[in-house]
């Protein structure tokens, strides 16, 4: 159960989207939103995104005894993280496919299945064969989380409203599969000015039959991140960790 909570905590927070190339597109943006479906909206809001390539995502999610969050700045190959499970954190960095992660005991505890506190807030190194690379790695980059975003099945939308003092049309539908929630709904918040980005999204279903709620919200969209690798980062082939 808590590694399953976990997994959705990592995702970043959290497709059914064509495989845009961040930052390839250039966009002919209309005027305004009138006249535009739900799925319209929903449509131009993540190719508007994918056009910027990069932002800061911020989730918070709770369910039964459980608090988790992240904040990851995600770029096109590069992203860091920082993440919150009740009292333990963690970091994970990911740059260029290499990927190295510093955890709490508990933390490391909670994602390995064992206990091993010699490495407790030490970074480690993960390579792409290692079974715990993809869950990781995965929402990370901005491509891996622009896929996480978009709400499912048939979309209804609200008239303009405001949110965190920004106007907003609110597009309603299924949470999207890749946050790993069953029975669940979305809400995507989409800013009602050009050039119409996304402002936050609001999913809750069940994890493993678990409530489960998830919010995150996004910024920074354009910035350039670049990061390099911790010196002296332990291979976790070396460890007992695998």
């Amino acid at each position: 159960m808590k590694k399953a909570i976990l997994a959705v905590a990592l995702l970043g927070v959290m497709g059914l989207l064509p495989s845009w190339s961040a930052g390839a597109s250039t966009l002919t943006l209309p005027p305004s939103l009138a006249g535009l479906s739900a799925a319209q909206i929903a449509n131009l809001s993540l190719k508007s995104a994918i056009s910027e390539g990069t932002c800061t995502n911020v989730s918070h999610g709770a369910a039964a005894g459980y608090r988790f969050g992240s904040s990851t700045n995600s770029g096109t190959n590069e992203a860091k993280q920082q993440v919150t499970f009740n009292k333990s954190t963690g970091e994970v960095l990911l740059i260029k496919g290499a990927l190295f992660v510093k955890e709490s005991a508990p933390l490391i505890t909670l994602q390995f299945g064992k206990a091993d506190p010699q490495y407790a807030n030490k970074w480690l190194s993960i390579g792409k064969t290692s079974k715990d690379y993809h869950a990781f790695a995965t929402g990370l980059t901005f491509s891996s989380m622009i896929s996480q975003v978009r709400p499912t099945g048939i979309l209804r939308m609200s008239k303009v409203g405001t949110l965190h003092g920004v106007k907003v049309i609110a597009i309603n539908g299924t949470a999207n599969a890749e946050l790993g929630l069953t029975a669940g709904a979305e809400t995507l918040f989409v800013r009602a000015t050009a050039p119409y980005l996304p402002l936050e999204f609001a999913a809750a279903g069940r994890s493993q039959g678990v409530p489960t709620t998830l919010t995150v919200t996004f910024s920074n969209w354009g910035h350039r991140f670049s990061y390099s690798a911790p010196p002296g980062a332990i291979p976790i082939s070396t460890t007992n960790l695998p």
